[in-house]
């Protein structure tokens, strides 16, 4: 045994476990690992060091300390890792399993779990018994069945209208009065709302973020950091700049109208912790979950407003006609294009480059082949909507007369409200007078009272009705003239593309689709 090799005490604590109790808190298991080595003389000879993982779960081996612990035993470093018991250093069955019965063999590593009585010197030459095994195997069940009753716990609470996606984003905070609400933070809100009134004023997101950096304006890690009294080494490593990235993320993000979003990414397998994203068309998106920080007008008017801009060759520094239309089907990135050969520019996700299982496109799309099928799609959408502006227009007047005559009835409303308090009053002139007795005052007064809620609640309705047809009038008319037009084209444009199409979104299984930027 070589005096220079370690022992390693190891301890992890996750949110599960603390919610057990103080058995499993770091403290207890530091206490037992060392009482541990220093009744066995043989392990109290050699030199000991600490590692501990606090906040992770055992389902994953992507922990900071046990990641140190294997590369010191990678490097022969280790003699012994010593720990509580085995759901400490691993939850998983299969992986707990290679590493006793594989791993630390090949590396000479002896491992000790006190609790569960296991010392791999003692299986030296043999597979560990039945009961070790068994341990293993429930530690796994125990991790899965934890995972899928958290995950049934949080849909619960999110079908309540409890906030539970984490910490709060940029621009909230979570209420200390309260833990399942967001409250507004206002020096964050208003550089949101600024981004979001620069946007409108087509301002690009390079431009913003020019303007922020000039002013000094914080960033949202950078603001977070401090507002958390966190340790800002993150944010002095990066965020120090604003990035258009940041600004995308926040015109973007319907947090801001007072939705939660939730349900971006998956965990096919419980327990394994492993994360695949959720297309954004299945993203579950709760409305008026709290206060908003702009209104749903501001936010759509930025979402149309958005400037594209479009990534040039490097090599004859043209324009790419679909550049920042075309995107993956599964993770939403826009694709990357390659240099053209011969006109040709093919378009692939650089997200499932070197990775299996994704579900992103993973194959080359033909930039001609797109533009052919999206101009396909566009013609087939205008032949689709041209006669539905068509009948809008004609029906233009016909809106204009139900307003009016919307609101000649509700000043009708208004002026009978009038008399019925001038009713009540003279009724109760007559019962005062002894003209009434009090059963006639107040029958009459209860058949005015019913009348004048009537006439208020009629009222309440023709100004929903009102704002209805006010809604229809101001929707965009795009002239019919200019869809015909386009309908002739033989190749598409770029106008074309920024008139209607709000995103191209290509599948691995061929399939190409077109999302709208807007409905007639």
């Amino acid at each position: 045994m070589s005096d220079q090799k370690l022992i390693i005490g190891y301890y992890r604590l996750s949110m599960e476990d603390d919610s057990e109790g103080e058995s499993n808190s770091i403290i207890n298991q530091r206490k037992l690992v060392k009482d541990y080595i220093s009744n066995i003389p043989e392990l109290a000879a050699m030199p000991f060091q600490e590692f501990y993982d606090d906040g992770y779960s055992g389902s994953s081996m992507e922990r900071p300390a046990i990641k140190q612990v294997l590369e010191l035993a990678r490097e022969n470093k280790v003699q012994c890792i010593v720990v509580k018991d085995f759901s400490r250093f691993a939850r998983n069955y299969i992986e707990m399993g290679t590493y006793l019965e594989q791993i630390f063999p090949f590396l000479g590593v002896r491992f000790i779990s006190i609790s569960d009585r296991y010392d791999s010197k003692d299986y030296k030459g043999k597979s560990s018994d039945i009961e070790v095994q068994f341990k293993g195997l429930i530690a796994d069940f125990y991790v899965k069945d934890q995972s899928v009753k958290v995950k049934a716990a949080v849909s619960t609470r999110r079908g309540k209208g409890e906030y539970c996606c984490g910490s709060a984003p940029y621009g909230y905070r979570i209420n200390p009065e309260n833990k399942k609400e967001l409250v507004i933070v206002e020096d964050e809100a208003e550089v949101i709302r600024r981004v979001f009134e620069l946007t409108n004023q087509r301002y690009s997101k390079i431009e913003i973020c020019k303007l922020f950096n000039e002013e000094g304006v914080l960033t949202p890690l950078q603001s977070m950091s401090r507002r958390q009294k966190s340790d800002s080494k993150k944010a002095a490593s990066r965020g120090l700049q604003w990035t258009s990235d940041m600004i995308r993320k926040i015109v973007d993000d319907k947090t801001y109208i007072g939705c939660m979003v939730y349900g971006k990414t998956k965990i096919p397998d419980p327990g394994t912790g492993k994360e695949v994203p959720v297309p954004r068309n299945q993203w579950k998106v709760m409305e008026n979950h709290h206060e908003p920080i702009v209104s749903k007008e501001v936010f759509e008017k930025a979402q149309s407003l958005q400037i594209r801009y479009t990534k040039k060759s490097k090599f004859d520094r043209e324009t790419t006609l679909l550049g920042g239309y075309v995107k993956c089907g599964n993770c939403r990135r826009s694709l990357t294009s390659s240099s053209p050969v011969h006109g040709h520019i093919l378009y692939s996700c650089a997200y499932s480059k070197g990775k299996e299982d994704t579900g992103c496109f993973a194959g080359k799309a033909d930039n001609k082949m797109l533009e052919h099928i999206v101009l396909a799609e566009i013609k087939a959408y205008l032949r689709q909507n041209i006669s539905q502006v068509q009948m809008q227009q004609s029906m233009r007047k016909q809106h204009e007369d139900s307003i009016e005559a919307y609101k000649t009835e509700s000043a009708d409303c208004e002026k009978c409200q009038e008399q019925i308090k001038i009713q009540n009053r003279q009724n109760y002139e007559k019962y005062h007078e002894g003209q009434m007795n009090q059963n006639q005052f107040m029958e009459a007064k209860k058949q005015l009272e019913e009348e004048r809620e009537r006439l208020q609640k009629r009222v309440q309705e023709l100004e929903e009705l009102i704002n209805g047809e006010k809604e229809i009038l101001m929707k965009k008319n795009v002239p019919v003239e200019q869809m015909l037009k386009y309908l002739g084209y033989e190749k598409m444009t770029r106008e074309m593309l920024e008139e209607y199409v709000q995103g191209i979104y290509v599948y691995d299984d061929g399939r190409v689709e077109v999302e709208w930027k807007n409905s007639y």
